[in-house]
């Protein structure tokens, strides 16, 4: 009879044979040869093993509050190390300002209390809040950093205001609590020790790269809000944008608004980082409910190991916070089980919410979320009977009378700015949601408007005939699942989720038809369950359908795999992590090595001085030496210019005024049909009010279409050279009147 040591070797087995093919083969493509062959990445993992044996000797010091002044000490120290401190708290601040602000409306003070849910309500509560009032103020034209920053001081302020008398209680209880507990205190194991000194250390691997970390998309749009969504006249204005990327959903953009800071992207980045931390905490919740504390701090210990998840947290993608929104619907899926009256009401109308939320965030969360719909319905309709019943507070199973705004604000504020947003795309575009869902929309009677280019849902395997379409899917699961090798896999690769993925698929297998445990236990593997069935259908539809895979699309189905498997495992999590133990090696190396931007080693701190890192300054450092200084001081002093640039990205970004590229307009998600003749070309300059041109002399060489276009201009003498320098040109564009 096979026992569970038994099992638990077997699946060690698997993942040390899973993970020794995925490094040969990284090896074979010469992978691990390239970021070698940069000191910064050595350096990196030298530091990174110097921190876990830091925390980890800090885990085994004796008394909690010893142990817990080393911790911040070692934080404190490191954050101030690579410039993160001022950001990290800025961001935080912001977080937990609206978190407060959402409490406010929803609970009276005296049923203030700071648990999980009621903080995670009114973080859901009061951005929605927040964003309806930013939408509700651009409707008048009004609009700018200065007023945005005010807003948020009032809302900072009256946020803890509202919240003082309680934090003070709270704060009262917890050192009660510990002068209480000072005695009672156990001495830790080495093996908990190492969990949390691995967790620890895995975070602080993003963290300790947030500066640096810039990747292609966050430059593009998400860290120049102030030029791209709001450029002094309110999130409607139109600002002669091309590309279906400036469309978007902006609601992460939106939030981040008061936090952009002309000097430093810090805050911003930092914003992501803080939601990594939300999401493992709301993990641990979650995992606390079913399977106990020590198996929630194993299980988050391997979330924070996953590139596919936690990379994401120093981008400004919108992915971290879409997943942070989904499992957050999950978790009040979870509180509606065997719910009566207005708690299970509240707990619905939250999960409702949080999962609309996702709509103003991301345009495949219509998908990935929606799915989540699918997979609760198949829930109710598989398991109605045999709801089990999870507590997830502490106020659990108290007769409490829930007023009616608990229930009705999250959805009414939730959809009104759900509502707002989509009508800036809806002003801006002709259709509700862009990207591949303009071909949709298309269908359905909407039509887009000027300069947009409608785009269909693209299909990978449409030439192919079944059975090569069946192995174009094999080949990209082996690509996801095992080894991201080959230019196929570059986008997997930098948001992967390693062989933990595989062999937390294997793990399940082992254990899947087991009976009994918990109860609770039982009722969270049924709901999650059925939400990854439809996750792992949606899957592999998107592997077999779209052109292009990237690592961040399977975030949820990592996450909800994990807390199954953990579910499953139940009180046997510290031989499952053992197991994992290869894979989590594996998971740590590449943590280390991978990220959005593709850059390497952690932020250094050179001499700089100051709380912020120096982003503006380093861009312009950059410019000058390319030739370009010039140039930056002229678009420095008019950051409502408008300008169109004939240059390299994302360098060209880099400019502070409302820049796009010529690749925003011929490339992906742009429309070429504005440079397939000279008189279109000036029809879109004049329709889209730009200013000046930037070129670029290396781009133009490499883009003849783009050096005819400026060669016509000057030829009949629609632009005028303003500066010409080291193969650099500003051109000043005469729009027609």
């Amino acid at each position: 009879m096979w026992t569970t040591r038994h099992r638990a070797g077997l699946l060690a087995a698997v993942a040390a044979g899973l993970s020794l093919f995925a490094v040969c083969s990284l090896a074979g493509d010469g992978f691990f040869a390239e970021q070698f062959d940069d000191p910064r990445t050595a350096a990196m993992l030298l530091e990174t093993v110097l921190v876990y044996l830091l925390f980890f000797g800090a885990d085994r010091i004796r008394g909690r509050e010893r142990r817990n002044a080393a911790r911040f000490l070692l934080l404190l120290g490191f954050s101030l190390r690579h410039l993160v401190f001022a950001s990290v708290l800025a961001a935080g601040f912001w977080i937990l300002a609206l978190s407060l602000s959402g409490m406010a409306l929803l609970y009276r003070r005296e049923y203030y209390a700071f648990t999980t849910e009621k903080l995670y309500r009114g973080f859901l509560t009061g951005t929605a809040f927040w964003i309806l009032l930013v939408g509700l103020l651009s409707g008048f034209h009004r609009g700018g950093l200065f007023l945005w920053r005010a807003l948020a001081g009032l809302f900072v302020l009256a946020a803890f205001l509202s919240a003082w008398q309680p934090l003070r209680a709270l704060f009262a209880a917890k050192k009660a609590e510990q002068g209480m507990c000072r005695g009672e205190e156990r001495q830790r194991t080495r093996w908990e020790s190492a969990v949390t000194a691995l967790t620890i250390t895995a975070v602080l691997v993003q963290l300790g790269r947030l500066n640096l970390a810039v990747d292609y998309d966050s430059l593009r749009y998400a860290l120049r809000s102030p030029f791209v969504l709001d450029n002094g006249r309110g999130i409607f204005e139109a600002l002669g944008s091309v590309n279906q990327v400036y469309f978007y959903p902006k609601g992460l953009e939106i939030l981040t608004l008061p936090l952009y800071f002309e000097k430093s992207y810090g805050p911003t980045l930092a914003f992501s980082f803080c939601l990594g931390l939300l999401l493992l905490y709301l993990l641990y919740d979650l995992g606390r409910a079913f399977c106990g504390v020590k198996s929630a701090r194993r299980l988050v210990c391997v979330a924070a190991l996953l590139p596919g998840v936690m990379n994401l947290s120093i981008s400004a993608k919108t992915d971290l916070i879409t997943l942070l929104f989904q499992l957050g619907a999950v978790r009040e899926a979870l509180r509606t089980a065997r719910q009566k009256g207005a708690a299970r009401q509240v707990a619905l109308s939250c999960s409702v919410s949080a999962l609309l939320f996702t709509f103003m965030l991301k345009p495949t969360a219509l998908v990935f979320s929606g799915g989540l719909i699918a997979g609760l319905f198949l829930h109710e309709l598989l398991f109605r009977r045999q709801r089990g019943h999870i507590a997830l507070s502490a106020l659990e199973g108290q007769a409490l009378v829930v007023p009616r705004r608990q229930f009705l604000l999250p959805p009414v504020l939730t959809l009104a700015a759900l509502a707002l947003v989509t009508l800036r795309t809806l002003h801006l575009t002709g259709y509700p949601l862009v990207s591949v869902f303009t071909g949709v929309f298309e269908a359905l009677g909407f039509h887009g408007r000027y300069p947009l280019a409608a785009q269909s849902l693209p299909d990978a395997g449409a030439a192919l005939s079944p059975g090569e379409r069946l192995a174009a899917l094999g080949a990209r699961l082996v690509l996801l699942f095992l080894a991201p090798v080959g230019e196929d896999g570059l986008h997997i690769r930098i948001a992967w989720g390693t062989t933990l993925i595989p062999a937390l698929l294997f793990a399940l297998l082992l254990r899947g038809r087991e009976r009994g445990g918990k109860a609770k236990a039982q009722s969270a593997v049924r709901l999650f369950g059925c939400l990854l069935a439809v996750q792992g259908i949606l899957l592999l539809i998107s592997l077999e359908r779209l052109h292009q895979i990237d690592g961040n699309y399977y975030g949820l189905f990592y996450l909800l795999l994990l807390l199954m498997v953990f579910a499953v495992w139940q009180e046997k999590s510290v031989i499952l992590l053992r197991a994992l133990s290869p894979a989590a090696a594996l998971a740590l190396f590449m943590l280390c090595l991978t990220n959005w931007a593709g850059t390497r080693g952690y932020t250094g701190y050179e001499g700089r001085t100051g709380l912020f890192y120096p982003h503006a300054r380093l861009a312009e450092e950059y410019l000058i030496l390319d030739g370009g200084e010039p140039i930056y001081r002229y678009v420095k002093n008019a950051p409502r210019m408008r300008l169109l640039a004939f240059a390299g990205e994302p360098e060209c970004y880099l400019l502070p005024c409302d820049a796009q590229s010529y690749t925003d307009l011929a490339g992906s998600g742009g429309n070429v049909y504005l440079v397939k003749t000279l008189d279109l070309f000036k029809e879109f300059l004049n329709r889209a009010g730009v200013d000046c041109l930037y070129t670029d002399d290396a781009f133009l060489e490499e883009h003849s279409r783009a050096a005819d276009i400026i060669r016509y201009l000057e030829e009949e003498g629609s632009v005028e050279v303003v500066i010409r320098q080291e193969g650099n040109a500003l051109y000043r564009y005469h729009r027609a009147r």
